[in-house]
């Protein structure tokens, strides 16, 4: 039987895609131009719950350290690692507009086994992150007054786990709806979180004091320094300037779009985080009242009960735009992976149309299967303790963070002839200094977080420890993978084969030699 007379059912397809199609991360050819319809303002839109997502739940910055430390870190932070990540991002993504962005650059340079543990990071790091999202947004909605979610029949959390899974399901409809959809869809999340904390911030503006914002008090009193939060708050706020590339396959003309959307997005998050911190602690110096949800109290207090509803809302708006804005990075890491080898295997079988359904591209942006397979997974981590999950994963993200750098500075060095039609920095020095920033806000942060003693499930250096199992998970299902091709290999000679393929795959495929000279 020929391969164009073949025909498969969708488990037999993924089967022997994944068994028999040797995945080629180093062909990733840029997308066509029907396949670019997301514009400046789609990728602005969607961009801005990359990184910023609304004011909605930082309130524990203002209890992590006194105000002049919070807004001094805020602002290096947006200077020495949110625009310096951005540029990064923008240039790799105009020289190099692959759908995935860091996934496909970093499997170019690194090869498939780094390019590999890269995706599963990013993916896990997201997937997590997304899946809070859902049950939060039903959290808060719950907190309306005159609104009881137990009333539905089940106690509170259930409810709002249920709840939750609509959300997922609800986004995942919109998704298959195509791009065009998402993008309508992170405009309405938009203007309804964005319209209470614009009037927090307007009508707040009164309450401004400038000794309050200037604060410098340590001392446990006033709710003291708290070193490792404030670090790994800022750099989780800006952490999603890595993400611009994600879209970098599907966005229009990249090389006009990327430096309009970073001129807006950066100014856009700075001031949507740091206006409404300033008014809330103008209002209310004391530290130790900032918990999360605090905001919504002092919402009351400047403009009655009204807004106080109206805030919540927008809360929950908040944070389905983030799901849907996170969910889309873990679609895109995982198309970006294996997307290819599909695609040649649909070309060389015929395949029943379903199955060529959820395998092919339909305006989805990717294939159907990695949106319903991400929005599946979101929908059993929503049932789990996600607030240790997200300690778990983050971490992991930083190593992407690495990576971006390292790839950024590889293409510096080893292709200074490539076409860059948005260029950071010249060449090879000027591509350091860009880095050492991040670097160095990055390295901080990693460090700070893997000595901290503070237990995890009841484990001492929890984080550190969770870092231990998250990488040894990917090396476990790394080795399985690779036992499985041995086994699956006939014969004694094609199974010697595929053990040197395995040893050579950590030698053929490691990180390519580095030099600054």
């Amino acid at each position: 039987m020929s391969g164009g007379e073949l025909k498969c059912s969708f488990p037999t397809c993924i089967l022997l895609v994944g068994k028999n199609v040797r995945l080629n991360p180093r062909v990733h050819a840029p997308a066509t131009a029907e396949h670019r319809n997301v514009s400046t303002f789609g990728l602005l839109l969607i961009a801005f719950f990359w990184v910023v997502g609304g004011i909605y739940g930082n309130e524990p910055l203002l209890s992590a350290g006194p105000p002049a430390y919070v807004f001094g870190l805020l602002g290096f932070g947006a200077i020495g690692f949110a625009l310096p990540m951005a540029l990064i991002s923008a240039e790799l993504a105009c020289a190099l507009p692959y759908d995935g962005g860091l996934v496909a650059w970093v499997n170019e340079v690194c090869g498939k086994t780094v390019g590999a543990h890269n995706m599963y990071w990013l993916w896990l790091a997201y997937i997590v992150d997304s899946c809070a999202y859902p049950a939060l947004g039903a959290a808060y909605v719950g907190n309306i007054q005159h609104l009881n979610l137990a009333s539905f029949g089940e106690d509170k959390e259930t409810t709002e786990k249920i709840v939750g899974c609509i959300i997922i399901a609800l986004i995942t409809l919109i998704k298959l709806g195509g791009t065009d959809y998402i993008v309508q869809a992170s405009t309405i999340f938009f203007v309804i979180s964005m319209m209470p904390s614009t009037i927090f911030m307007v009508y707040g503006s009164k309450n401004l004091q400038w000794s309050a914002l200037t604060g410098t008090d340590t001392s446990a009193e006033v709710g003291g320094f708290h070193a490792v939060t404030l670090f790994s708050w800022v750099s989780w706020l800006y952490c999603g300037f890595n993400s611009l590339g994600a879209l970098a396959g599907e966005v229009q003309d990249p090389a006009a779009t990327y430096p309009i959307v970073i001129g807006l997005l950066i100014p856009i998050a700075v001031i949507t985080i740091a206006w409404p911190l300033a008014v809330a602690i103008s209002m209310d110096p004391t530290r130790t009242n900032f918990v999360p949800g605090y905001f919504d109290d002092l919402a009351a207090e400047l403009c009655g009960e009204w807004l106080r509803d109206f805030f919540i809302l927008g809360a929950a708006f908040s944070f389905v735009g983030l799901y849907n804005a996170q969910i889309i990075i873990c679609e895109r890491s995982v198309a970006s992976l294996f997307e290819p080898a599909i695609k040649g295997y649909v070309e060389e079988h015929h395949c029943h149309w379903a199955v060529r359904y959820m395998l092919e591209e339909n305006g989805t942006g990717v294939a159907p299967v990695f949106i319903l397979g991400n929005a599946l997974l979101a929908g059993v981590f929503v049932w789990l303790p996600y607030e240790t999950l997200i300690e778990l994963a983050m971490l992991p993200l930083s190593l992407c963070n690495f990576l971006l750098m390292y790839v950024f500075l590889w293409y510096k060095r080893h292709r200074p002839e490539m076409r860059r039609p948005f260029r950071v920095g010249g060449r090879m020095l000027g591509g350091v200094c860009t880095v050492f920033p991040c670097f160095l806000i990055t390295a901080i942060t990693f460090y700070l977080t893997i000595v901290d003693p503070k237990p995890m499930l009841g484990i001492p250096y929890g984080k550190a420890v969770g870092l231990v199992a998250v990488l040894g998970l990917g090396l476990a299902v790394h080795a399985a993978w690779l036992l499985w091709q041995c086994a699956s290999s006939p014969g004694h000679e094609s199974r010697q084969a595929a053990v040197r393929g395995w040893r050579a795959a950590f030698d053929n495929h490691a990180l390519p030699k580095f030099r600054l000279d």
